[in-house]
């Protein structure tokens, strides 16, 4: 017969803020002829790129943002796995 034991904890759950871990990832498309910009840590970066889509193409005025965050399980307490 096999025995096991459980333990259970209660976790956290929270943005990951290890310094070796990705940041946050921005993607914008542009909802009225699917052209995307490049995926870019900086929203900025995205921004930029509807702004100038808008300025050569007026009646493109409509985008979705889709961004990546990642994120880490904590047992609370400070119990160690």
């Amino acid at each position: 017969m096999t025995r096991s034991v459980y333990r259970y904890l209660r976790w956290t759950m929270g943005p990951e803020n290890a310094p070796e871990a990705p940041e946050m990832v921005h993607e914008l498309e542009c909802m009225s002829c699917d052209a995307a910009a490049d995926p870019s840590e900086e929203f900025e970066t995205a921004r930029g790129w509807a702004f100038s889509r808008t300025g050569r193409n007026p009646s493109h005025r409509q985008y979705r943002e889709t961004f990546t965050r990642f994120w880490r399980m904590t047992p609370t307490d400070g119990e160690r796995l």
